[in-house]
């Protein structure tokens, strides 16, 4: 009995000891969970940062706009996401296969939300977009809108979200470069207006006719305008009088936007009624009664028009300089300061303007910046680095070859702007270093490349210089054209021979005399080589573009100088041409009387051509000129003025030479050249 007793004691004092020490272990873990939740939450703030730092968050609330029946999958996670993501895929396409484009676009963006982490499935449904749904439908307006979706799927929400993933600059910049910016699309040009329309509302056309550092300058005062809006009133204090009175207008300019708007409401509440204000004041001069004839006072821009008049300018500007910022970061998600930095990324010993309304600028900046965000990550792919460096190499081929436009806006429909395209010259340099390095970059293994660029890329980087010695030679920049001539005839040798090939023997003269051949054959096909030329010019002319209206008028004579030479014999003048000076001046009268060029740009040209040029087509257009001028309420002696003398000039020309004289005269000319020793 005495032993039960003893037993029973020492099992009650272990167990009490064991409560005793359970106890303290208890109070020891609550301490010590204590200093951990106490640790966690003073560190939190700096690992939040390190999360965004390194891209570890999503940009936004993705899943706000899923369905309930979705979001709470989204929510689950795990299987029964990736089993959501399956069905959405499937109705996707079956809506589309059924014509109902909306749907199916609401789907795709439900299946990039429940998968925001895998950039193939953003770079699928960008590309279905803009490729599949957008050739299924009918008009050029809904053509447009489906491939800017896809522009604005990657570059609003995909980027966004996967910042580092390569593979998503270089769909973007292939969408610009390919979709936007080639020939591929029967609407491409429809495109082109309508994004050339959307950077020149919001930044201005660009200024024509000055030195490269001049026109980046016209860019900066964006790249650097401060980021907050405080700071720019700090600055200069009387923005804020600006910015009240903007306010009773209707303009907030701290309004944001969001990803479901096409455009920033600083883009449609102030940058377009200030564009038409800027137009209608080129436009002031020509009419006679001033800037205020085309104002309706119940426009309720008329306010605002009123208030960009009397504004101090350079306060104005400033603030400009700083909402245009906030548009492209906010709406575009570009970043001003590096627009202006790619500027000097081609290697040139000078920066290189960027006109930002053409696709090819915007395909060059997401290759570039893709290229620089992903520099560095373990799991990009080298092929898709490759391809982006491709893709800015063909984005400086196409501008060196189509990258100068001729744009004329039209506010109200962006796609019936006039649009020409033409070779920037400026670029030449850019693209030949970037087809250097692209050739030892991409060499097969083994393939000595030396001082061109490579096999692989021979082709495109010689006909591209070839293009580009005949603009140069003809816009006057003849040692330029040179420079790259003697390039030629150096690294390209012929491919079986070793030698230097025969077109480049006979000096650059003769290289550019035989590509003009090569452009000349019967009558009809000169004649239209001519007036394309010479329509050319005057286009350059009028948008001031003084080197390249020179040299397409040289290009167009030499053009005229060969053909007749080759039709000396002809001596009733069945295959001659008018005299030079009848063909410019009927060009002249063609340009300036047709409705579809800008009236401001047939003004300035008409005004800035030679006066012989002017008289001997005057008479012919001037009653055509006159009715379309009534009908704009233009005065024509201010648009189109009498040239002097015309009154001499009737009397020493009552008519024009005919086909018949000009070849007897050409005859005589070859004759009397024959006989000279």
């Amino acid at each position: 009995m005495q032993a039960l007793t003893s037993e029973t004691e020492q099992f009650l004092e272990a167990k009490i000891g064991a409560q005793r020490r359970s106890t303290w272990v208890q109070v020891a873990a609550l301490c010590c969970a204590a200093s951990c939740i106490a640790g966690a939450a003073y560190l939190q703030d700096t690992i939040n940062r390190q999360r965004k730092d390194l891209k570890l968050v999503l940009s936004s609330n993705i899943y706000q706009g899923l369905p309930p029946k979705y979001a709470w999958i989204a929510a689950a996670g795990g299987t029964f996401r990736g089993i959501a993501a399956d069905i959405l895929w499937t109705r996707a396409e079956n809506l589309k296969n059924d014509g109902k484009y909306y749907e199916s676009h609401q789907l795709a963006k439900w299946i990039c939300t429940l998968q925001p982490r895998f950039p193939q499935v953003w770079a699928f449904q960008a590309w279905n977009m803009s490729y599949n749904i957008s050739v299924a439908t009918q008009t050029a307006r809904e053509r447009w809108q489906w491939v800017y979706n896809g522009i604005r799927l990657l570059r609003d929400e995909g980027i966004p979200n996967n910042e580092k993933s390569i593979a998503l600059y270089r769909e973007l910049a292939w969408i610009w470069l390919h979709k936007v910016g080639r020939w591929a699309d029967d609407y491409h040009w429809v495109y082109k207006r309508e994004w050339a329309a959307t950077m020149e509302t919001l930044l201005g056309p660009p200024p024509a006719g000055l030195s490269n550092a001049e026109t980046i300058d016209w860019f900066r005062p964006i790249a650097e305008a401060p980021r907050d809006l405080e700071t720019l009133i700090a600055a200069r204090p009387a923005v804020r009088k600006i910015v009240d009175d903007l306010a009773a207008l209707g303009v907030d300019v701290t309004a944001g936007t969001s990803i479901d708007r096409v455009f920033h409401p600083m883009e449609e509440k102030l940058f377009k009624p200030l564009t038409a204000f800027v137009i209608n004041r080129e436009l002031a001069p020509l009419r006679s009664t001033g800037e205020n004839s085309e104002r309706n006072q119940d426009d309720p821009h008329a306010r605002l028009w009123d208030l960009f008049k009397s504004a101090p300018a350079e306060d104005l500007n400033a603030l400009l300089a700083h909402l245009r910022a906030k548009v492209l970061r906010e709406q575009y998600k570009t970043d001003p300061k590096f627009m202006l930095e790619l500027t000097s990324e081609f290697g040139t010993d000078e920066p290189i303007p960027i006109d930002w309304r053409t696709p090819w600028s915007q395909g060059m900046y997401w290759a570039k910046y893709g290229l620089e965000k992903s520099a560095g990550m373990k799991d990009a792919l080298e092929i898709d680095a490759l391809n982006t460096q491709r893709i800015m190499l063909h984005a400086l081929d196409a501008l060196c070859t189509q990258g100068k436009f001729t744009f004329r806006i039209n506010i109200d429909l962006p796609a019936n702007s006039y649009l020409v395209t033409g070779p920037d010259l400026r670029y030449v340099e850019a693209m030949h270093l970037q087809y250097l390095a692209a050739g030892k970059k991409f060499a097969e293994p083994g393939e000595e490349v030396g001082n061109t660029a490579g096999d692989s890329l021979r082709s495109g980087h010689v006909n591209t210089l070839r293009a580009a010695i005949v603009n140069l030679y003809f816009s006057g920049k003849t040692n330029e054209a040179r420079k790259y001539f003697e390039y030629l005839a150096i690294n390209y040798p012929g491919l079986y021979t070793g030698k230097p090939e025969e077109l480049y023997m006979q000096g650059l003269d003769g290289f550019i005399r035989d590509e003009l051949k090569e452009a000349l054959g019967s009558l009809d096909q000169t004649v239209a080589i001519l007036g394309s030329l010479l329509t050319q010019s005057y286009l350059s002319l009028a948008t001031g573009w003084g080197d390249q209206y020179t040299g397409a008028v040289r290009t167009a004579q030499l053009f005229y100088d060969d053909y007749q030479k080759d039709h000396s014999d002809d001596r009733q003048g069945r295959m001659s041409l008018p005299p030079f000076v009848d063909i410019r001046a009927k060009t002249l009268g063609a340009f300036v009387s047709n409705q579809s060029y800008p009236l401001l740009y047939s003004s300035l040209a008409w005004n800035r051509e030679q006066l012989e040029i002017r008289q001997r087509c005057y008479d012919l257009i001037a009653a055509d000129l006159r009715q379309q001028c009534d009908a704009l309420g233009i005065e024509m002696a201010k648009a189109f003025p009498e040239p002097p003398g015309m009154e001499q000039f009737r009397k020493e020309n009552p008519t024009l030479k005919s086909q018949e004289q000009v070849a007897e005269e050409a005859r005589k000319r070859a004759q009397e050249q024959r006989q000279q020793p």
